[in-house]
């Protein structure tokens, strides 16, 4: 298993802020968790203030495209948290504003689907390389079935809670998931636990059991 934490790999804030990511997917799943993690955005920040430094030093300020205020108000306050809205979804869920604008833009029918005992999905975003944007919902206390990956996979959770082994993820968290990856996950209990995924390639599974339902999720 590849080491894994709420926070994602700097390479990804760098990307970010430099307006360099691939994907409409990558660009909502990390402007939400931006939002949603005070961490996050602190780090970003941190990065660009890295990045400005560096380029002064070396004469080159000149070419820097991006600040810290393009992105962020430090000084402004939080906005409020705002109910989803969106055809068939659940108006409980808190939104941030990067993924709300997304779900008022798109043209698709939002509703949740079957995906397994406890286990819902609704599809957001399709895109090139069998990318997808997803939402998914999880019963207090489900576990979700051994699995590994044959792309990479961003969970950012919006509400709720989940483990991963000994790491816990809660709102705001991302987690990472790639190829060399394999894992047990666990909805903690209390309360459902809603996911914003981004995957690339298909889940990865041993059973045959799971590999024939896979033809009906899509995932």
């Amino acid at each position: 298993m590849t080491e894994r934490g709420q926070m994602m790999d700097d390479a990804w804030y760098m990307d970010y802020a430099a307006g360099s990511l691939d994907s409409v997917g990558e660009e909502v799943l990390i402007a939400s968790h931006l939002e949603l993690s005070g961490t996050a955005s602190e780090r970003v920040a941190e990065l660009e203030r890295i990045g400005a430094a560096l380029l002064m030093v070396a004469g080159d300020e000149t070419e820097l495209s991006f600040s810290a205020d393009d992105i962020f108000d430090m000084d402004a306050p939080a906005s409020a948290p705002t109910p989803l809205a969106a055809n068939d979804i659940d108006s409980e869920i808190i939104l941030p504003e990067a993924l709300k604008s997304f779900l008022t833009g798109i043209e698709r029918d939002v509703k949740w689907e079957f995906l397994g005992p406890g286990l819902q999905k609704a599809m957001l975003w399709d895109g090139p390389e069998q990318e997808k944007l997803w939402l998914l919902k999880a019963k207090p206390g489900v576990a979700i079935p051994h699995h590994g990956h044959n792309g990479s996979e961003l969970t950012l959770v919006l509400k709720g809670s989940f483990h991963d082994g000994e790491q816990q993820y809660s709102r705001g968290d991302v987690e990472e998931a790639g190829p060399d990856t394999e894992h047990d996950i666990r909805i903690d209990e209390g309360e459902e636990c809603i996911c914003l995924a981004l995957t690339r390639g298909k889940l990865r599974y041993d059973s045959p059991l799971l590999k024939l339902f896979q033809v009906f999720t899509g995932l």
